[in-house]
């Protein structure tokens, strides 16, 4: 059985603005962020609706403060939404005093957002640093999606002991930022939406082949694959997955619990 989650990390202007303040008087910078609550969440849904699947949404604080309304309909579809800290910040960056701020203020955010605790955390940039295993450990996280050392989920273990903490592992292959991300502050080339099209559903299918249980998680951005044409890609592939026996799509709560 092969378990797909649809993951979407919603960083909006975030994803400049944590990285370096100055960028915040950048309004042509920031448009780049912007489009993702404005013009790829509706897209999104409206995807995510017609061909009745579930999704689950990574979003920072400061997206649901200043796009109340995109983060609200993403709650009322019925999708999953979990926690990416408050303004994007990167724990191995920020320092420890300020890590616990941004995870305490982004929780209480998504918290107030859905009436519940979040059941899942993404961290920023995919990393830890020497506090965040503790900071989960302490709170209602019941999930981590960051690390890349498996096809499988699986139980944390730190200090010799396992803990209740299910690890959702991700990659870099089945992440949109790194065919597509493109613009100030990036240089790197586009890839067509059909090549990546082509990678994914290899990377799929070499899955599927194997004949084992395993999860397979795309890591997407609003921002990014809320492109017309690579929604498009994006909903071309999920009908091809449905082709085949043996396969469910689940937000990632959903597979966490079963663990």
């Amino acid at each position: 059985m092969i378990s797909v989650v649809l993951s979407f990390d919603i960083d909006g202007e975030t994803l400049w603005t944590s990285r370096d303040k100055v960028n915040k008087i950048g309004p042509v910078m920031l448009s780049q962020g912007a489009y993702g609550p404005k013009e790829g969440v509706p897209r999104i849904l409206e995807f995510l609706k017609r061909r009745n699947l579930p999704a689950t949404f990574f979003i920072t604080g400061w997206v649901i403060e200043h796009y109340r309304a995109q983060c609200e309909a993403i709650r009322d579809a019925g999708h999953e939404i979990g926690h990416h800290n408050y303004e994007h910040e990167w724990p191995c960056r920020t320092g420890a005093e300020a890590e616990r701020a941004a995870f305490a203020k982004g929780l209480e955010l998504v918290s107030g957002l859905t009436g519940k605790p979040p059941a899942g955390y993404r961290a920023p940039g995919w990393e830890f640093s020497d506090i965040t295993m503790d900071l989960l450990l302490d709170s209602p996280i019941t999930y981590s999606s960051n690390m890349m050392d498996a096809d499988v989920p699986y139980r944390h273990v730190v200090n010799g002991r396992e803990t209740g903490l299910v690890e959702l592992p991700v990659s870099w292959s089945l992440d949109d930022a790194a065919f597509f991300m493109h613009g100030l502050t990036y240089g790197p080339p586009q890839y067509d939406p059909e090549t990546v099209y082509s990678l994914w559903k290899g990377e799929f299918d070499a899955l599927y082949n194997e004949k084992k249980d395993a999860c397979f998680i795309l890591t997407m951005h609003p921002q990014i694959i809320g492109r017309p044409a690579r929604t498009a890609m994006l909903e071309k592939f999920t009908e091809y997955v449905r082709t085949k026996d043996d396969v469910r799509f689940l937000t990632a709560e959903q597979l966490a619990s079963e663990y």
